[in-house]
């Protein structure tokens, strides 16, 4: 049962070094999670988050909303940019 372990953990780095060389967005993004233990499901909404916000105005910001360490919600909120007096005669 051990050897099997050595073999697959084994292919394991060959695989994420071979990732490192190829990819190395993806790999970084592979050690943020290893560093981190945030859940990488919860990436993909963010990543989309910020896509929509880029797509429409491009101003915005994106929020995630946590409660008793779980994720419940990524927001993006767009927003106009404005360099204008409140009133008129200003």
């Amino acid at each position: 049962m051990n050897g099997n372990t050595t073999v697959q953990q084994n292919n394991q780095e060959q695989y994420w070094s071979v990732i490192q060389q190829l990819d190395p967005e993806l790999y970084l993004i592979r050690i943020a999670i290893q560093e981190t233990g945030i859940n990488p499901m919860i990436l993909p909404k963010i990543i989309r988050a910020i896509s929509n916000l880029n797509i429409g105005t491009g101003y915005g910001r994106v929020q995630v909303f946590m409660t008793n360490h779980k994720v419940t919600q990524v927001k993006n909120e767009e927003s106009d940019t404005l360099n204008e007096n409140a009133t008129i005669d200003s």
